[in-house]
């Protein structure tokens, strides 16, 4: 066997092992097709950004997330400082994916970077409100943007969502009941569901429904027939990217923005005192439900 000269010079040397972080960097710049950037490591923990221009992307992002223990966060809901006991990476989604196609004349597919902005000039009016460079992806995570009355979700005019769960599986969210039990023919949502119809009949919760406004984060009230019928999409109206990924969503066109758009939930003194319990154990509920290894941000690591 013969040897080259760099081969010859470098026998017998080790190799400098690289540390995980290293390794899951270098792996998700192999995985997807946009660009990280690496912030370093403080304390032991790493903090990279990455921009990703297919929406497939985010498969393979939470396959490296989850192996390396690794908080999969939307761009600009978290900062590193406030993310606890493991490194995170901030996804970027490309303004590129941003098509919107019709689906008829009052309803439309919508891409994540789709903007308040785009949609609005396109005649859905439940974005007048929003600020028009607020991407859809963000208008979904943030709750300042939705109907805070209980049983008022249908005004987000939000149909159907294409979801990534924690675990890597995806489905096509949305109505939800007697005609239709499509939902549990997905493995993961053969647990969730009957859980969350659980959590739904505990008695804060029910007493929850008759407030001026829903004091939960994760938005119960929407498998509740209340004012429209249960749609297990708009479940994630304000959930601050924390419980599943959104990928593509249906919309359809509203006369006029929510009713109901106040920056935090207003209660009374009694009804605090009432729910400062509750409060913790709906939202760990329904979070270890649908993430219960923490791949997503935690909501008090939110911004």
């Amino acid at each position: 066997m013969t040897m080259n000269r760099r081969a010859f010079l470098s026998f017998g040397k080790r190799a400098v092992s690289q540390s995980p972080w290293q390794n899951f960097c270098q792996r998700v710049a192999r995985s997807v097709k946009g660009s990280i950037r690496d912030e370093g490591q403080v304390d032991g923990y790493g903090a990279a950004s990455v921009t990703i221009t297919r929406l497939a992307d985010a498969l393979h992002l939470q396959a490296l997330c989850a192996e390396y223990d690794v908080a999969m966060v939307l761009d600009g809901i978290a900062v590193r400082e406030n993310v606890i006991g493991r490194s995170c990476l901030s996804v970027r989604i490309d303004p590129s994916l941003s098509r919107v196609e019709p689906l008829g004349d009052n309803a439309c597919l919508a891409q994540p970077a789709a903007t308040a902005g785009q949609l609005l000039s396109l005649g859905y009016r439940q974005f007048e409100q929003v600020p028009a460079d607020v991407t859809l992806v963000h208008w979904l995570a943030s709750p300042e943007y939705h109907d805070v009355r209980p049983g008022y979700t249908h005004t987000s005019g939000l149909e159907r969502m294409h979801v990534m769960f924690a675990d890597g599986k995806t489905a096509v969210l949305g109505g939800f009941g007697v005609n239709d039990e499509s939902p549990l023919a997905i493995p993961v949502l053969q647990r969730i569901i009957p859980n969350l119809f659980e959590l739904l009949r505990e008695d804060d919760v029910e007493w929850s429904l008759g407030l001026a406004s829903w004091p939960f984060s994760y938005r119960l009230d929407a498998l509740k027939a209340l004012h429209a019928d249960i749609n297990l999409a708009r479940l994630f109206l304000g959930h601050r990217a924390t419980l599943v990924w959104a990928q593509e969503m249906v919309l359809r066109k509203m006369p006029g923005p929510p009713a109901a758009m106040p920056g935090s939930v207003m209660l009374s003194e009694s009804e605090r005192e009432r729910l400062v319990h509750s409060i913790t154990h709906v939202e760990g509920r329904v979070k270890g439900l649908f993430d219960p290894s923490g791949v997503f941000l935690y909501l008090d690591e939110c911004l």
